[in-house]
């Protein structure tokens, strides 16, 4: 039985920045990120008109041992409708030194989902995210997050 992180996601809208439209993280447990474990996110889209972009937050320490992230993304339309993606974040370089901004051992990095979307249905999108690497459980992830702001350059940015 697939447990369920319902974290109470905080809808975090930017004070100063009308083109993000959902911002939220799910913290992962301490003891690590097993793969039955849901992180889940419902966005509530309004604009079936403007162009999005949809990112993937990650937040990890060094403890985490890859230098990146597989995912599994079910996203859920208003309407039912269903979608998978298998997802890659790159984490770390080459050299094994971290892509993301950090402070102290905690490092943040946002992996691009999708580009220059349109909503076809206004309500509510459910995003669920499944960790998709070899480990039973995962180590080393502090949060997974999910971003949608307009695409830059959009008419919808503009706004």
């Amino acid at each position: 039985m697939a447990a369920a992180l319902c974290a109470t996601v905080s809808l975090c809208l930017a004070a100063c920045d009308n083109s993000v439209i959902y911002d939220g993280y799910v913290s992962i447990a301490k003891e690590g990120w097993d793969k039955d474990t849901l992180a889940i996110f419902r966005a509530d889209v309004e604009d079936t008109v403007g162009v999005y972009d949809v990112w993937i937050q990650v937040r990890n320490d060094n403890d985490y041992q890859f230098s990146n992230l597989w995912l599994f993304v079910d996203v859920v339309s208003p309407d039912g409708v269903s979608r998978r993606d298998t997802v890659e974040c790159i984490l770390a370089r080459p050299d094994g030194s971290w892509i993301g901004g950090g402070w102290g051992s905690l490092y943040s990095e946002r992996c691009r989902y999708i580009s220059s979307v349109r909503f076809s249905r206004p309500g509510p999108y459910t995003f669920r995210f499944t960790q998709g690497m070899r480990a039973d459980n995962l180590k080393g992830i502090h949060d997974i997050g999910l971003l949608i702001e307009s695409a830059k350059g959009s008419e919808s940015h503009k706004r």
